[in-house]
């Protein structure tokens, strides 16, 4: 918690700047009240963070179970102004309801449940899960029937630990990689920068990657997207000075600039390898061979027609997974509030609620005819019951239409097996990178120095130090 503190003297200087922006908003002025709901007054009251208030009070079917508990918020900012209006708020406006949080966060015990939902930033709830604000949701879970580790996903709670303790529980998670034909890739998953640039120089001089041959493009697939492996806030360094990012921000670099121009995408060259973010089992019945399959990519997977290369990095590793919904209990709140806090997340990650929520419904009529269809899986359910269930009937069809429409033409919709499902399930296994939140304006520092270099501005010398002096200051300030 020390450090914590220290963590915020740095983040006063922002802090003062807003409030002279706001007109000297107090600390406590930025945070709405706590909103209550009508129960017993004998009810243990639960407070949970939230960085704007819900459009509606989601919290009245917990409340009105009668179960001893009751759920309240505090908002950082209101949704609407007295007219009705949606209020609009500044980059300062939104540091300044951060760094409140994180006072109080710290300084008192009114608040009980945190999330990346609690900031505007999310990076800074990274920060507080590393730096002991909150407890270890072993302790809650060792106990409980329904939630515990040997029902969830153990390989990804294991990337979610922080010196063996789990200060975040995830309600799902995704996988970020990149995918190529074997033809152009072969047949080994996950490149070291060498094997990449080694595989490139074979490709023809048209080749495109993600479709794209302009160094902006490039740049946004190829390093953009795996940032956050340069950045590591628990030991405060980063490491845009690495060989590796040298050699791929060269790469990047040896392609023409679009200068911010909208790039022209070349649908008949040979494409090298292109994003693929798996979000869950049925997102494969989206990723066609080509425009005129009916099979499903990740059949191509399993049958190695396509391979899974990742992001380029030093150890072969920079397929990374990424987590939705994070809960945590405030280190702060007394024993028994945070019990209660546990009844209330808990609820999140039993088999049954997983499972009646992993897709959303909708139905409507056309030509007088009902038609049913779901959404797409928001991510791979961490319940491991309520995922088996999932990808069982993904697989029997009962989540999508028997058939589907392209280009006028009528297809029979492709289903995974589960020998596809089980491909996926070995490869999120092989992952061993858990994605943090990059904070807002490391990103951007990163972000206008490569634009600028790539745009012939400056050489990639100024451009790494730059990089790596700026965003140096702001992690050690923040870490």
């Amino acid at each position: 918690m020390k450090r914590i503190i220290l963590m915020l003297t740095a983040l006063m200087l922002s802090a003062v700047s807003c409030s002279e922006v706001n007109g000297n908003v107090s600390v406590s002025e930025s945070i709405s009240d706590t909103k209550q709901t009508s129960a017993k007054k004998d009810d243990i009251v639960i407070t949970i963070a939230l960085a704007v208030e819900p459009e509606h009070n989601e919290f009245d079917e917990f409340n009105n179970a009668d179960n001893g508990y009751r759920i309240e918020y505090v908002a950082s900012r209101s949704r609407l102004d007295d007219n009705g209006d949606p209020l609009i708020y500044t980059t300062d406006e939104h540091k300044k309801q951060d760094f409140d949080l994180i006072q109080r966060i710290i300084n008192k015990d009114d608040i009980d449940i945190v999330g990346a939902f609690s900031f505007n930033n999310p990076a800074y709830y990274e920060i507080l899960k590393n730096k002991g604000a909150f407890v270890d949701l072993y302790e809650f879970m060792k106990d409980d029937p329904d939630v515990n580790p040997e029902l969830m996903n153990k390989h990804v709670l294991e990337l979610c630990k922080t010196d063996g303790h789990l200060y975040g529980l995830p309600y799902s998670y995704k996988v970020h990689t990149m995918i190529g034909k074997k033809e152009y890739v072969g047949s080994k998953q996950n490149w070291t920068v060498e094997e990449f640039l080694e595989h490139w120089d074979k490709m023809p001089d048209n080749t495109t990657i993600n479709g794209s041959r302009n160094a902006e493009n490039i740049y946004y697939t190829i390093l953009r997207s795996n940032l956050t492996s340069y950045v590591d806030y628990t030991k405060a360094e980063v490491y845009f000075d690495s060989p590796d990012f040298r050699k791929l921000l060269e790469f990047c670099g040896s392609f023409k600039s679009n200068h911010g121009e909208k790039s022209e995408l070349d649908y008949n060259a040979p494409n090298f390898v292109s994003i693929y973010d798996v979000t869950g089992f049925n997102t494969s019945l989206f990723c066609y061979k080509d425009s005129n399959s009916n099979e499903a990519l990740v059949s191509h997977i399993k049958d190695g027609e396509y391979t899974l290369v990742g992001y380029p990095d030093s150890e072969g590793q920079g397929s990374y997974i990424s987590t939705n919904g994070e809960y945590s209990i405030c280190s702060h709140s007394s024993k028994e509030k945070q019990s209660a806090a546990w009844e209330y997340i808990r609820q999140f990650y039993t088999e049954e609620y997983q499972q009646n929520h992993v897709m959303q419904k909708y139905e409507q009529y056309i030509n007088g005819e009902k038609v049913v269809s779901y959404s797409a899986e928001g991510g791979f359910c961490i319940n491991n019951n309520a995922r088996h269930t999932t990808a069982e009937r993904i697989c029997k069809g009962e989540y999508s239409n028997p058939t589907y429409e392209n280009k006028g033409e009528t297809f029979e919709t492709p289903l995974p097996t589960m020998d596809d499902c089980e491909v996926i399930e070995k490869y999120v296994d092989s992952i061993n990178r858990i994605d943090t939140e990059l904070d807002r304006p490391l990103w951007e520092i990163v972000n206008e120095e490569i634009i600028a270099y790539l745009g012939g501005g400056q050489d990639i010398d100024t451009t790494i130090d730059h990089i790596q002096n700026r965003a140096s200051i702001m992690v050690s300030e923040k870490a």
